[in-house]
């Protein structure tokens, strides 16, 4: 295409656009805004579309490529096509946002070297979802566990096997989502332990947890726990420094062996296609 015979760093001064809407009588507010204002519109789209932007006009040809937010969240757009196409012209200094989900394995090569762009870039949100196709076939890169900028970090494994295969050190993390992970006790201390900041907790589905001692997380004061309805084997809670406890389908046995400095506790109930919410 014409297009990829442009220089990647020619840019169309939006100056130069609104005089040229003027002379030919045209009127279009979107194009006349700065790129940092159409950056941010696009990072509420799947990537795919934003990089299609650029065929609207010359003026919109490379907005996209610092687009500070990058979303693969369709699997069947992570191919080694629009990979290679989207790093090519991805200039963005700062990346705010990766949001990922991989479901075959041909999409491992293109998921790992996201990753490794995106800690380059300095990410501090990033969402990895790995559904059933790569069930024990995806093992998290080993520069992946050392970090100093992820803020927000959200895994969805859907039950494969999480087990740190080095230590693990994200000082910047205050928020950790992990959802349908296949964790052991020692596992989930594995990673925590590299949290010194860590804020809020969310484990949703991981089912195989049995003791969850956060007593030395003392900055964490929010804990949302979500257990499967199939009844789980019993859990104790060991959290003397959180504020915030959230328990959903938890009819299963629970100890809460320390929450001393608790100040909210939600315990959300579905029995028999019925709502019970408890709020103390």
């Amino acid at each position: 295409m014409a297009e990829d015979n442009l220089t990647a760093g020619v840019r169309v001064p939006s100056c130069r656009y609104d005089r040229r809407c003027k002379i030919k009588g045209e009127v279009d507010l979107i194009s006349s805004l700065p790129d940092v204002i159409l950056q941010h519109i696009l990072c509420f789209i799947p990537t795919k579309l934003a990089i299609t932007t650029c065929l609207l006009s010359r003026r919109w040809r490379y907005v996209w490529c610092d687009t500070p937010s990058l979303s693969f969240i369709n699997g069947s757009t992570l191919n080694a096509a629009l990979y290679y196409k989207t790093q090519d012209r991805y200039t963005a200094p700062k990346m705010m946002d990766l949001n990922i989900r991989a479901r075959e394995i041909h999409h491992i090569p293109q998921l790992n070297s996201w990753i490794e762009l995106a800690m380059s870039r300095n990410v501090e949100n990033m969402s990895l979802k790995i559904v059933a196709n790569l069930l024990d076939k995806y093992d998290i890169p080993e520069f992946f566990y050392i970090n100093t900028s992820v803020k927000q970090l959200t895994f969805e494994f859907y039950y494969a096997n999480m087990i740190p295969i080095r230590s693990v050190s994200w000082i910047s993390l205050k928020k950790l989502s992990l959802r349908c992970c296949s964790l052991s006790d020692e596992s989930l201390a594995k990673f925590l332990s590299g949290c010194p900041v860590l804020e809020s907790l969310t484990l949703h589905l991981c089912d195989e947890l049995r003791v969850l001692d956060l007593s030395k997380w003392l900055r964490l004061r929010t804990l949302h726990v979500v257990r499967n309805l199939s009844g789980p084997d019993p859990m104790q809670i060991v959290a003397p420094h959180i504020h915030r406890l959230i328990l959903r389908n938890s009819q299963f046995p629970c100890t809460l062996v320390d929450v001393s400095s608790l100040r909210s506790f939600v315990v959300i109930l579905f029995r028999c296609s019925s709502l019970l919410f408890l709020l103390l």
